[in-house]
């Protein structure tokens, strides 16, 4: 595998001094950041939270097998992490895909204060209906015991979705179409990494305040939604984000309360 030092793509040693970032791991280019973090993971957590990066990422994975596209310009990463570190209770563990979304809501918000940036359950960032960003949360065993968390995150940053296939420049939008400049990829991953730590945090302290907030940013509340779980369709209206994580969702008959699954559609409103 092809590797080289850190060297203009962003400022490594910035990273290390200002965010909980331990080590960094860059190549330049690589099929997925997860793909690379899971053959790392064992020496990856012990050098302590470590960042994997690459500036060009060829088969980007997202959730139920999915594809992220990416381009140059974007910002696609992951972060490997001891799960005992967020001092999370098990129970609190599934939510890190959403709190993964919202530090980067956050993040992207002060860089883009015109625009109104909204999550969509459980791990996906949004601007006026268009996805701007995806994550994967994955957890893994290790062979001499315990577990290695990899959130990746690929983020739509100096990238233009113009170069995108025809279907994902529907669906999709980055920073740099929306304000037709470029960003400090430094700046926006330090702010990315900063949010994440403080929300993990609060996920630990005040997780009620955290769910409030989320469900106050969350594009699919009182939607129409179609959620595809285990080969069915479930339809009905989004209530919300419950304190669990669960997607909240009202049917004529029931109101379901769904742990997994994607939503496919949605009324625009």
């Amino acid at each position: 595998m092809n590797r080289i030092p850190l060297t203009s793509f962003v400022d490594s040693s910035a990273i290390i001094r200002e965010t909980f970032i331990r080590h960094v791991e860059f190549h330049p280019r690589l099929e997925s950041t997860n793909v690379t973090a899971l053959q790392l993971l064992a020496p990856l957590i012990q050098s302590g939270p470590s960042l994997v990066l690459t500036a060009e990422q060829t088969a980007g994975r997202g959730r139920k097998g999915n594809i992220w596209w990416s381009s140059a310009g974007a910002l696609t990463f992951s972060v490997v992490i001891n799960p005992l570190m967020l001092r999370l209770p098990h129970e609190r563990r599934p939510l890190i895909s959403l709190i993964s979304g919202l530090a980067v809501r956050d993040a992207v918000s002060s860089f883009l204060p015109g625009q109104r940036v909204q999550i969509k359950w459980p791990n996906d960032v949004y601007i006026s209906q268009q996805k701007l960003c995806g994550i994967l949360a994955e957890q893994h065993a290790l062979p001499e015991g315990g577990h290695g968390l990899i959130i990746g995150i690929g983020i739509n940053v100096n990238n233009s979705l113009e170069e995108a296939p025809a279907d994902i420049r529907q669906r999709a939008v980055s920073m740099f179409d929306l304000n037709h400049h470029s960003f400090d990829l430094t700046a926006v991953l330090i702010a990315v990494l900063q949010q994440l730590e403080r929300r993990s945090n609060q996920l630990v302290t005040h997780p009620m305040q955290l769910l409030a907030e989320a469900n106050s940013c969350h594009l699919l509340n009182q939607r129409q939604i179609t959620v595809t779980q285990n080969e069915t369709l479930l339809t009905g209206q989004c209530a919300g984000i419950d304190d669990e994580g669960n997607l909240v969702l009202v049917q004529p008959d029931q109101v379901l309360r769904l742990s997994s699954g994607v939503v496919t559609a949605w009324k625009s409103g």
